[in-house]
């Protein structure tokens, strides 16, 4: 007689042997960040397969929102970027580029921004991560990919939630202004969010900026903000929560005037939101 545990254990040991020669050639290696194990061990449809475990993810896995490692959150990942079939593949091949998070409590930005030898070894910032950084009790910021999970943002319809730079720009400009423009021909609107993307390392200095017009003399500031994309650009580091707004038309240059009754600005790069600096009435032309 043929003993079936025998069986039922060689059948995906075969079958694997097989689909994994195929998926080499369709697919290529299985990248590091995949953890067969873990898989395996996740998913009891996926062991019992006779399908390689990563082609298995490729075909059938990514689609049901499996994760392929413990600090891969699919379903997370798939709000964020349209990801095909193969999210993990599009987080190594694009997605941590743009900043995207593989996981609620990792930040691919915060990240880079943290260690700059991870940025000059061009490595991925999870693999990293996994593979040297937790053992060497490197931190990990919670994501805040998902930015309308914020305070700052609940309740705001998107079309009053803008987000800077826009996309392509490498910069963007901030006046700050003393003057209040005539608001005859402005729409008055109850809150405006202003998401700004900035490099780390400039926040402290705008928002101190911020501070030191409402408490100068000046009739006008003007910012020239950098978005690099490695430290910042991409995910907002700033919220600008403005109150009792007129948005006035915008003019041939294709600037916009926004005045406020009051602001408040948010510290939103990868740590739990905090208030910066609380704002009276105000005018900026973005």
């Amino acid at each position: 007689m043929i003993n079936s545990s025998m069986t039922n254990t060689t059948a995906p040991r075969l079958g694997r042997k097989f689909t994994g020669a195929l998926r080499r050639l369709i697919f290529g290696r299985v990248p590091k960040l995949f953890d067969t194990s873990y898989y395996l061990r996740s998913y009891p449809d996926a062991s019992a397969s006779t399908l390689d475990p990563y082609l298995h993810y490729i075909l059938i896995g990514g689609r049901r929102n499996y994760d392929p490692n413990s600090d891969f959150d699919t379903a997370f990942y798939r709000k964020q970027a349209k990801a095909g079939r193969n999210p993990l593949r599009h987080y190594i091949e694009a997605g941590a580029e743009q900043g995207f998070d593989p996981h609620p409590q990792f930040s691919t930005l915060g990240y880079l921004g943290r260690y700059p030898d991870v940025v000059a070894g061009r490595v991925n910032p999870l693999l990293h991560y996994r593979q040297d950084g937790r053992p060497e009790r490197r931190i990990a910021d919670p994501s805040t990919r998902i930015p309308r999970t914020m305070v700052a943002l609940a309740g705001i319809p998107s079309a009053h939630h803008w987000v800077l730079p826009r996309k392509g720009q490498q910069r963007f400009e901030l006046a700050l202004l003393r003057a209040t423009p005539d608001a005859s021909a402005a729409e008055a609107i109850p809150q405006l969010r202003l998401s700004l993307g900035l490099n780390f390392d400039v926040v402290d200095q705008v928002v101190g900026a911020f501070v030191r017009f409402q408490m100068g003399v000046q009739d006008a500031v003007h910012l020239v903000l950098p978005a690099e994309g490695v430290r910042g650009g991409g995910v907002p580091s700033l919220i600008l929560a403005l109150d009792h707004c007129w948005l006035h038309p915008i003019v041939a240059d294709g600037t916009q005037t926004i005045h406020y009754a009051g602001a408040v600005i948010w510290d939103v790069r990868p740590t739990p939101p905090r208030i910066l600096a609380t704002l009276p009435d105000g005018t900026i032309r973005i």
